[in-house]
């Protein structure tokens, strides 16, 4: 039977990573992200210190999200947005509209980043009105990463460190087909994204069915 791995990847205000938790589920429902979060939240993460979520916009997740984290704000993924976005278009217009598009999350400031929004959107709303409305509908939730220093502004924005380690997984497991058990699972995903914030480095360089048991 095909499972999901939910996680949660945590970023220090001096760049540094580590995942949070991790935790096989059935399918991305509400009640499997409610149930993750709670967990997160009753072994520490309360959220006092917690200034920021990042998702991909997974609406069961931002709808756990909003219950168990009510106050916090929630960073829609850019990159995702943006494959949204392009999703909305004709081929015709997808590259120069999807040029100026992402020149919108290039800009110096929230305050240029609105401008730069109004000025696509009027270059845009007719013939790609779509795509103009799947952009708008989340646009405040794409720029909250403008309240955090500059230099975490690449690493805030998106869920690319998390969807790199997943990646990663699926690279090194592919070859084996089905793993033996969830605790083999488990035991791979922790010590493949352990080795890539450690540094870079890979502790498990080779996995076989040996190293599961």
């Amino acid at each position: 039977m095909k499972k999901v791995m939910l996680c949660a990847l945590g970023m220090k205000e001096d760049g540094t990573r580590e995942a949070l938790s991790f935790r096989l589920a059935n399918q991305e429902d509400v009640n499997s992200w409610r149930a993750f979060l709670v967990d997160l939240k009753s072994r520490g993460l309360v959220g006092k210190s917690l200034k920021l979520i990042t998702t991909d916009g997974n609406p069961a997740l931002l709808k756990a999200v909003k219950e168990i984290y009510p106050f916090l704000k929630v960073q829609r993924c850019i990159v995702h947005k943006l494959r949204n976005v392009a999703t909305k278009l004709k081929r015709v217009h997808l590259k120069p509209c999807m040029a100026e598009a992402k020149g919108i999350f290039a800009a110096p400031s929230r305050r240029e980043a609105i401008r730069r929004f109004k000025t696509w959107k009027e270059n845009w709303q007719v013939e790609a009105e779509r795509a103009v409305r799947c952009m708008e509908k989340d646009l405040y939730h794409c720029l909250h990463y403008y309240a955090f220093p500059k230099e975490l502004w690449k690493k805030i924005r998106t869920t690319n460190m998390l969807e790199r380690d997943f990646r990663e997984v699926r690279r090194r497991t592919r070859p084996m087909g089905v793993l033996p058990s969830e605790e083999s699972a488990g035991r791979i995903f922790y010590g493949v994204t352990n080795g890539i914030h450690n540094n870079g480095h890979h502790p498990l360089p080779v996995i076989s069915a040996e190293k599961l048991t």
